[in-house]
């Protein structure tokens, strides 16, 4: 991995920025890309960059479950139907190791695609560990908007990012919330998607136990499971960084390149 100083500069952001060339590796095919590693300081801006920000590295759906296909077809979300980003959590232990996080994410998929829940795939597009890895969840989500399911209902509409862990009482490492805030500012630039704080977005509910289907829903463009449906996810100490941390960072991440 190579850093170098980045020249681009940008006036909303007054910290060094760092350029680090990543791989994603997705069906047999490696793509190298640079990513904006920065350290912000400064007020967000509402202007919503014109460039794509490259993605940050993903690992694929195979380091975990080469074995384990989708149950059933994934649907994806129609061309500019992905409205906003919702961030869950697990609410599983935070204890764990480097190496058992593949493991965890085989959990979910079989807790997910058992009989009590009853769907395709693991129900995130994208999940994040402790220790800063950004991996793919539901097949075929570093390629197209594959929809996601949500305990409580999927509203769609969104790509569904989740923290590896309980987040109740305790927030993200900050390894996990930086490489949540580089995961973020690459969906955003992708989906086309204004994240500058107080941003909002709307649509009519396809149905959740918290908006009934035909519902009229507004929400902020980086929401929370529980704006989406009646639960506590994804934590009360994520939460607070998902409506007040978040939009800034994102939005100063991807103008800083």
């Amino acid at each position: 991995m190579e850093l170098r100083p980045c020249s681009r500069g940008v006036k909303s952001v007054t910290a060094c920025e760092l350029v680090t060339t990543v791989k994603i590796l997705h069906a047999g095919a490696t793509i190298t890309s640079g990513v904006i590693l920065p350290h912000w300081v400064g007020s967000a801006s509402a202007v919503v960059p014109a460039a794509a920000t490259s993605a940050p590295h993903i690992r694929p759906r195979q380091d975990w479950g080469a074995d384990l296909p989708p149950t059933g077809p994934l649907d994806a979300e129609q061309p500019g139907d992905v409205r906003f980003l919702l961030v869950h959590h697990s609410a599983s232990a935070n204890d764990y190791e480097t190496s058992g996080v593949a493991a965890q994410i085989r959990s979910f998929y079989h807790l997910h695609t058992s009989p009590s829940k009853g769907w395709h795939d693991v129900a995130y597009n994208f999940l994040v560990d402790r220790f800063g890895g950004v991996w793919e969840g539901r097949q075929g989500s570093t390629t197209q908007p594959v929809k996601g399911d949500a305990t409580g209902g999927s509203q769609g509409y969104a790509i569904l990012c989740c923290f590896i862990g309980n987040h109740e009482a305790a927030p993200p490492s900050q390894e996990a919330q930086q490489a949540m805030v580089a995961l973020l500012a690459w969906l955003a630039d992708s989906y086309a998607i204004d994240t500058a704080p107080g941003a909002t977005t709307s649509f009519t509910s396809r149905g959740s136990n918290r908006w009934p289907p035909g519902a009229s829903v507004t929400t902020t463009t980086i929401a929370g499971h529980r704006d989406m449906s009646h639960t506590a996810c994804p934590g009360d100490a994520s939460y607070e960084l998902v409506k007040n941390t978040f939009p800034q960072l994102v939005t100063q991440a991807r103008l800083a390149r």
